[in-house]
């Protein structure tokens, strides 16, 4: 399957920042996405998605994949060694789990896990992470809702 990369708002605006996200586009202004974004908050590798507006690059999630998000940020940014020790490690748990690394650069990193791994054993990859890395910290992109904080709950 070919792919493109489909311009996403990070925050909902196009004034914050657009991050180009490796996807497939299904029809005009559909996207399967490829990878899981980086900093576009609320999406996940496998969401179809629409481009409402171009303009500022806004989008409404039309179908979800049935992936978590998870991004993971390292307190020592730009060591390349803490961060390929900690991509290393972080990844051999995730890749046992089911997941995989999307995202990853000298200081945050995003993984993929389906959703079927549950949450417990996906916190407890994170937690071992965060105490193998200290200053470290990880969080969900795609489970909460951005401004009220509540469980999105697409997964049920």
């Amino acid at each position: 399957m070919a792919h493109d990369h489909a311009d996403i708002a990070v925050d909902g605006s196009a004034t914050t920042g657009v991050e180009k996200v490796s996807a497939h586009q299904l029809e005009e202004g559909i996207w399967l996405l490829l990878r899981s974004p980086l900093y576009a908050m609320g999406l996940a590798a496998g969401d179809t998605i629409r481009i409402l507006d171009h303009e500022v690059d806004a989008f409404e999630v039309v179908a979800r994949g049935g992936n978590v998000a998870a991004q993971f940020y390292l307190a020592e940014w730009g060591d390349p060694r803490v961060t390929a020790e900690a991509a290393s490690s972080i990844t051999s748990m995730v890749v046992a789990a089911g997941g995989r690394l999307d995202v990853h650069t000298t200081g945050p990193m995003v993984y993929t896990i389906p959703i079927e791994t549950g949450f417990p054993a996906i916190e407890q990859i994170f937690a071992e992470a965060v105490d193998a890395f200290p200053g470290a910290q990880w969080q969900y992109a795609n489970v909460y809702d951005l401004i009220a904080g509540e469980p999105l709950n697409w997964w049920e």
